[in-house]
C-alpha cells in the first residue's frame, strides 16, 4: 500500500498485532495495510470503508476500554497528589459517557466520524442483543470501577512517591531485530526495594493468567528500559470485576521466551511482505481462513469475499 502524504505505514510488532496475524491473515492485512489513508476526505472508498470498520468495537472491548480509562483517570489524579472523586461518581460518569456513545453508535454517527464517534459491531451488523445483556454490561463496568477503588491497588498507589511511578497507560517502544516493538502497560511502579511491579487490568469473568506473552513482553521492556534483572520484576494480572489476582515472578526463562516469540513473529510477518524494507503488502499474500467462530466476530466480514462466499452476505 502506498504511504499517506506526510507519514508512512511503518512495520512494527505488538501483542495485539501478532495475535491478529496468527488468527487470520486477511484480517491482519485489512487492519494494518489496506485501511491506510482511509481517514482522508478523498480516500479510496474501499480504504475508507475499512477505516470505518477498523474503528468498530464489540461490546466487550468497549466496556473494557471504559473501565481502563476510568482507572487511568483515577491513578493520574493520585500521581499528582490529588484526591480522586468518589468511586460511585467515577462509575456514574463513566456510564453516562457510555450512554452517549451507545446513542452515537445506534444512530450510526461513526459512519461520518469513525475516530470520534463510538461504533459498536452489534449495531453495525444489526446483531440482536437483549436489553438485559446491555444492563449486565453496565453492571460489570460499575462493579469493576468500584472493585478497583476498594481494592489494594489504589491504596498502594497512594503510598508511592512521584519517582516510583514508571508507566501509566503510556505507549512505549523498544527494538528487536530492527523492528519497533510496542507495549502499553496499564500501571507499573518501582518498589521500595528497587524492583518493579507491572499491573494489567482485566474485566469480564476470566481468571487471571499472569504468565502469558503479553506480560512477558512488559517484563522484557522493563529489563531493557529500566535496567532491571528479571527476578526484580513482578507481573500481576488482576480481574477487577471478580476480584481475582494472578501474580508471577519473572525469570530469565520468561524473558528469553518473550524475546524468542517476538523475533519469530517479526520474521513471520516480514516474510509475507512483497517489500519488507518498504513495508509493502499485497492482498493475495494474506488469504482468509473462514471459520464460523472467528468470522462471526470479525469487523471486516461484510467486505471479505471468503466470508461472503462461505457464510453469505456480511453486510450491515
Amino acid at each position: 500500500m502506498a504511504a499517506a502524504a506526510g507519514f508512512r505505514n511503518e512495520f512494527s510488532w505488538s501483542h495485539s498485532r501478532y495475535e491478529t496475524f496468527k488468527e487470520c491473515l486477511r484480517r491482519y492485512y485489512y487492519n494494518y495495510y489496506a485501511y491506510w489513508g482511509g481517514w482522508n476526505a478523498d480516500a479510496d472508498p474501499f480504504a475508507r470503508k475499512l477505516y470505518i470498520l477498523k474503528n468498530l468495537k464489540n461490546r466487550y472491548l468497549w466496556a473494557g476500554s471504559a473501565v481502563h480509562d476510568a482507572v487511568a483517570e483515577i491513578l493520574e489524579l493520585v500521581q499528582v497528589g490529588q484526591v480522586p472523586p468518589d468511586p460511585e461518581e467515577v462509575a456514574e460518569r463513566t456510564l453516562e459517557k457510555m450512554r452517549t456513545g451507545f446513542r452515537q453508535s445506534r444512530g450510526k454517527e461513526y459512519l461520518d466520524n469513525p475516530k470520534r464517534a463510538v461504533g459498536l459491531v452489534e449495531h453495525h451488523y444489526n446483531e440482536p442483543v437483549a436489553d438485559e445483556v446491555w444492563r449486565d454490561m453496565a453492571a460489570m463496568v460499575r462493579n469493576s470501577i468500584l472493585g478497583f477503588c476498594r481494592g489494594s491497588f489504589l491504596a498502594s498507589a497512594k503510598e508511592l512517591k512521584l519517582d516510583q511511578w514508571l508507566s501509566l497507560e503510556k505507549l512505549l517502544t523498544f527494538v528487536i531485530d530492527e523492528a519497533k516493538v510496542y507495549v502499553k502497560m496499564d500501571f507499573a511502579y518501582r518498589t521500595n526495594e528497587g524492583g518493579a511491579v507491572i499491573c494489567d487490568w482485566k474485566t469480564g469473568k476470566r481468571k487471571p493468567q499472569p504468565e502469558g506473552l503479553q506480560l512477558g513482553c512488559y517484563a522484557l521492556y522493563a529489563t531493557e528500559a529500566w535496567d532491571l534483572r528479571p527476578e526484580q520484576i513482578q507481573v500481576i494480572e488482576a480481574n477487577i470485576n471478580i476480584g481475582a489476582i494472578g501474580s508471577a515472578r519473572i525469570s530469565q526463562a520468561h524473558i528469553d521466551s518473550a524475546r524468542s516469540q517476538i523475533a519469530t513473529g517479526i520474521a513471520a510477518m516480514r516474510e509475507r511482505l512483497v517489500d519488507p524494507v518498504g513495508n509493502v503488502a499485497q492482498e493475495s499474500d494474506f488469504p482468509a481462513k473462514p471459520s464460523s467462530r472467528l468470522c462471526g466476530r470479525c469487523v471486516y466480514r461484510e467486505l471479505c469475499p471468503e466470508y461472503i462466499s462461505q457464510f453469505g452476505s456480511g453486510g450491515s
